[in-house]
């Protein structure tokens, strides 16, 4: 009698495996099929960077003992051990199907110090999982606005005024390839600090998760496309008309600027120091007042993080002037007010250079 009944057992077990198993080659077809779909369309099928793959198997092992490491937006990232390497893996418990996107994108981007690298994915689940190079990081957001959770005197290395336009620089530079290096430019449009990850032992700033992207038509400056993003981020004409194009991420990057010059959030500042009209909240009348809504206070010396005032006083107002000049320009209300990226980040480098220079003159 036990025998039968370690028999029935046994099948149950190999009958649950079979069907795991057959599941798992469901979603590897499935999500196969669309990663390498996105690569084709991206980059002509030339991956820059080779990405390895692993089993569900392999993941579930990498993972069963470890804890959160760095919580982004909606996206969680975890500690794990592949080969005896310590890595960051991240599962979309969202399950949407930009995923497919952001491993194609990520991949032709691994190989800058300025993006997270991905080491490889797993597609043997509903939603696919990505595995990345370890870092002991914190995301900018964290970093930026949360009080606490780390000591002062870390806080205050990692966002002295140098540091804040080095990762000012590193943000614009990964936003500039995505909008020059690829077959047809491609949009971010989720630019926040949310979606930064500051390297704590280096300082580098590495930009993760571009699922919200989209390319423009071959020869084409705008593409209509539905509504993405995070309020706050949005272009009036993309949260207005559903109009994409490289002017929105100036203005998303252009108010992440902001967030570092004045160390509040953007989520804040609507919060509690903008009118919100009675009939509710919409792009015509809150969007273009969420950074003018500082703007009329006085000069910049008034509006800086009181830490970096602290840090370097006086001296560096010129290049604070100028770093504000940038802002209102990347804000622009009219999309074609605004520069284009890859003017942003050369003066961006000049404010560095001129930063520098100061420092160097003063030892």
């Amino acid at each position: 009698m036990h025998h039968f009944k370690g028999l029935a057992r046994k099948n149950l077990v190999s009958s649950a495996s079979a069907e795991r198993r057959k599941k798992e080659q469901h979603y590897y077809l499935k999500n196969g099929s669309s990663v390498l779909k996105e690569i084709l369309a991206l980059c002509d099928g030339n991956c820059r960077i080779p990405i390895r793959y692993f089993s569900a198997i392999e993941i579930q092992r990498a993972t069963e003992h470890s804890a959160k490491k760095i919580k982004l937006s909606a996206l969680d990232l975890v500690t794990g051990s592949l080969n005896n390497r310590l890595v960051l893996v991240r599962f979309n418990e969202l399950n949407f199907d930009n995923i497919h996107r952001d491993i194609a994108i990520t991949a032709q981007m691994s190989h800058l110090k300025n993006v997270l690298r991905l080491i490889g994915c797993c597609l043997e689940f509903e939603s696919p999982v990505m595995v990345y190079e370890y870092v002991e990081g914190i995301s900018l957001r964290d970093l930026l606005f949360k009080k606490g959770n780390h000591d002062d005197q870390t806080r205050r290395s990692l966002l002295s005024w140098g540091n804040r336009l080095r990762i000012a620089n590193q943000v614009a530079s990964a936003v500039v390839f995505l909008h020059t290096e690829f077959t047809t430019p491609i949009i971010h449009r989720d630019i926040k600090p949310h979606k930064v990850i500051i390297d704590q032992n280096s300082g580098v700033a590495k930009m993760v998760d571009f699922s919200f992207s989209i390319s423009l038509p071959p020869g084409k400056m705008e593409v209509q496309a539905g509504f993405l993003g995070t309020a706050g981020y949005i272009a009036p004409e993309y949260g207005l008309r559903d109009i994409v194009t490289q002017k929105n991420d100036v203005y998303s990057f252009g108010v992440l600027l902001f967030e570092l010059l004045i160390g509040e959030s953007v989520h804040d500042i609507i919060m509690n120091r903008v009118a919100i009209p009675k009939e509710g909240t919409n792009f015509e009348n809150l969007t273009p007042n969420i950074v003018d809504s500082y703007f009329t206070e006085g000069n910049v010396i008034d509006i800086a993080d009181p830490a970096i005032l602290k840090e370097r006083g006086i001296e560096i107002r010129q290049q604070l002037e100028d770093y504000l000049d940038l802002v209102k320009k990347c804000t622009a209300y009219k999309g074609e007010n605004r520069p284009y990226m890859i003017h942003v980040a050369r003066e961006l480098r000049r404010i560095e250079r001129c930063y520098r220079a100061l420092t160097l003159g003063q030892k």
